[in-house]
């Protein structure tokens, strides 16, 4: 009888342990589709505990923020003509802060990216451009171009010179720069992890993945060897060489520099220089390029010689787009039908990045607690025995 017993209970033994398996995947893989009130409860834990730290933070410094934010605000309260110097240092300062969080949110994305350069920074290139070339010449932004609402002012009729390539460059440096700057700070969060976990002796998912492949042979792993490597010996040239291209691998790097210990300011200066001067330029020359006159008048002949039914609607898009460019601010009804698709599509963009940060919000949440209770049984069975 003794036996049979012993049997059965071995025999559960495995399902048992079964089940707690595939409840921890389940877990594992809590979203908003699968598990939405666990999800949303992690990241309101995961909000409270930000907001504690913000807190602590502003309690500890509140002398220094007190006198930072006196001398920001007391000069708008007093009359005088520093009032007009103060508003457009206002105007420059909220135009360097909304480029530089659109490239902080296109780097750091949690782990999908709000790729902003396409929805924000292209398109306002690609406006400049094709007016530049309508008007021959840089167009005049209205009221300025430090405003968020600005529309371009009427051709200029007096033009000293045909528009160069090079002008129109020159004209978007400045928030492509911000951009890109605020890329380069979007990458700090892996490092300083992957820092932090080094110093406390803690594994890193992403360098033990590369270790476990050594030995493959396609082209992903390949190259995660590569970087891998290369970080170790000559970590300076291989993050500029990274952070200098499209690099979906970008963030091995910065886990990597972490890991190793590679000092802060070897790691940032070559990732500042790599992302906000040399690929943000690579990204302006082609927009430029792609809509520079003639290229888009090409490229719409092309696709409706290509598709037929599209005979001429597309050129009428473009047309009322210039038009639109010249005239200024329109009316809602009309506007386009590629605008009205383009704003859904941000939308669309905006609403899956939201999705995204409350997942990885509160996975990485339910993360630490479950290795924080890993700790406490092995600490537990430590003492025991």
């Amino acid at each position: 009888m003794s036996t049979k017993k012993e049997k059965k209970t071995q025999e559960s033994k495995p399902k048992k342990q079964e089940v707690e398996v595939k409840e921890e995947k389940d877990e594992d893989s809590i979203s908003i589709l699968t598990h939405p009130f666990t999800t949303l409860y992690y990241f309101v834990l995961v909000l409270v505990s930000y907001v504690k730290i913000g807190l602590k933070f502003i309690l500890k410094h509140i002398i220094v923020i007190s006198v930072v934010l006196a001398v920001i605000i007391t000069p708008n309260f007093i009359q005088g003509p520093h009032l007009d110097y103060y508003r457009h240092a206002e105007k420059v300062g909220y135009f360097m802060a909304y480029w530089i969080i659109l490239g902080v949110a296109s780097s750091i994305g949690l782990g999908t990216g709000l790729h902003t350069f396409v929805l924000y920074l292209g398109p306002r290139i690609a406006n400049i451009t094709i007016r530049a070339y309508q008007c021959n010449a840089l167009p005049e932004f209205v009221p300025s171009k430090w405003d968020q609402t600005y529309h371009f002012n009427h051709c200029p009729e007096n033009v000293e010179r045909p528009v160069q390539f090079l002008d129109i460059l020159l004209s978007v440096q400045f928030e492509a720069f911000l951009w890109g700057l605020g890329t380069a700070l979007g990458e700090l969060p892996p490092y300083f992890i992957a820092k932090a976990a080094a110093a406390s002796k803690k594994k890193i998912e992403e360098l033990e993945d590369v270790e476990a492949h050594k030995n493959d042979k396609d082209l992903m792993s390949v190259a995660k060897r590569l970087i891998y490597n290369n970080l170790q010996k000559y970590a300076w040239i291989t993050v500029l060489l990274c952070a200098s291209i499209p690099n979906p691998l970008f963030d091995l790097a910065g886990i990597s520099c972490g890991h190793f210990g590679v000092p802060f300011l070897t790691f940032f200066s070559a990732v500042a220089i790599g992302k906000s001067i040399i690929k943000v330029h690579i990204q302006m020359i082609f927009v430029i390029f792609i809509f520079s006159q003639g290229h888009v008048e090409h490229a719409l002949q092309f696709i409706e010689n290509l598709l037929p039914f599209l005979k001429g609607k597309l050129s009428d898009m473009l047309e009322k787009q210039k038009n639109i460019l010249a005239n200024g601010a329109v009316s809602e009804g009309e506007k386009p039908l590629i605008g009205q698709l383009w704003d859904y599509f941000i939308m669309l963009m905006i609403g899956y990045f939201l999705v995204s940060i409350i997942n990885s919000l509160a996975q990485g949440y339910y993360e630490d607690l479950k290795n924080e209770k890993k700790q406490k049984e092995e600490n537990k069975k430590k003492k025991d025995n």
